[in-house]
């Protein structure tokens, strides 16, 4: 793979004479994460930097230590696979960073996903959020999140464990709990998978050109993007970063997806004209619908719980966790009587305070 300056001026659409400071700016006007790699590519071709850079390029290197050494303390005692990436960093040059957000993690268990948020936890984190989404197959994501060294300028490190590999988008996407076997298969739908969340930013772009250095067939993304219910992202991804970086043997990708693209394009339409209104939580929780954990506290109980449960007090769901206890709620706000009523038919369950 060559990814050297001349890529990051041409994905950034940032003219060679320029410079890099104008390189550094467009950087941080296209993602957080960027100026760390673009740093690192600065670093490996021997430009000089100051303090401040370096600084900041220490830091992005200690983070994704950070993470490396959560993935091993993790994976000693509980099932866990690191899913895009960690793998999509396999594929980058040496010496160059492939700046990580997040650690995402998936556990084929709920067991072991409690096991693996209890290890991380005994890094005392600054959060841990829980949701709840999916039918007829509950699934739970757990995200966790410490201060990063300098947290007026390098976001929070977090980590995101789910018993799904992919989560959809919550309404016409189905979740699909595991991923194909070939890493490098299933980096690229993670890659697209971001669509459903977000627009797509040049660092997909890069990861896509990383992925055109590894023997993947054509046939093969064509077949898992429409087994995965993800054509048109897959497609939309090749359009995205054909635009900005070479494609190699996945240059022609685009074209073949055409039909798959439109096909799942026609289903999510009928799926969506099924779709009936959503209703309280007690509804959301029999379709499979997203459920946000707002935090009630931390209880102890005549005995602990290995796994999560759902009591249902009336129109609410509560969850009961290892970790915490949460009110399940569809939306980010809630009317504060309602949470205080909650707090109430909590404190009447089972075990003190």
């Amino acid at each position: 793979m060559v990814l050297d300056l001349h890529t990051l001026y041409e994905a950034l659409d940032v003219a060679e004479e320029e410079g890099p400071v104008r390189l550094m700016a467009a950087a941080r006007r296209e993602h957080y994460t960027l100026p760390y790699l673009v740093l690192s590519v600065l670093r490996a071709e021997g430009l000089p930097m100051g303090p401040a850079a370096a600084g900041q390029l220490r830091r992005a290197m200690d983070r994704d230590a950070f993470y490396r050494a959560l993935l091993t303390e993790t994976s000693a005692q509980a099932e866990v696979t690191p899913i895009k990436g960690v793998h999509l960093a396999r594929h980058y040059p040496e010496g160059v960073l492939r700046p990580q957000g997040d650690l995402d993690l998936v556990t084929s268990t709920e067991l072991d996903l409690w096991r693996a948020v209890r290890v991380l936890a005994g890094r005392p984190p600054r959060d841990i959020a829980v949701s709840v989404f999916g039918a007829a197959e509950r699934h739970l994501m757990v995200a966790l999140s410490w201060d990063s060294e300098e947290p007026l300028v390098d976001p929070h490190l977090r980590v995101d464990i789910s018993t799904a590999a992919l989560t959809g988008d919550f309404e016409v996407v189905p979740v699909r709990p595991a991923l194909p076997g070939d890493p490098d298969l299933a980096s690229l739908l993670c890659v697209a998978e971001e669509r459903l969340q977000r627009p797509f930013h040049v660092r997909d772009a890069l990861d896509v050109h990383a992925l055109a250095q590894a023997e993947l067939s054509v046939d093969d993304i064509v077949q898992a993007a429409g087994d995965y219910h993800l054509a048109p992202e897959v497609g939309e991804l090749m359009e995205y970063a054909g635009d900005r970086v070479p494609l190699g043997g996945l240059s022609g990708l685009g074209d073949a997806l055409t039909g798959p693209a439109r096909r799942e394009l026609d289903l999510r339409h009928e799926r969506r004209a099924a779709a009936t209104e959503a209703g309280g939580t007690l509804t959301a929780l029999e379709t499979g619908a997203l459920l946000l954990g707002m935090p009630l506290g931390v209880r102890a109980r005549s005995a602990e719980l290995e796994c999560s449960r759902v009591d249902v007090v009336g129109d609410e769901a509560l969850l009961l966790t290892p970790v915490g206890d949460y009110l399940l709620v569809a939306e980010p706000l809630v009317d504060p009587g309602r949470y205080q009523a909650a707090v109430a038919a909590w404190e009447s369950l089972d075990g003190p305070r």
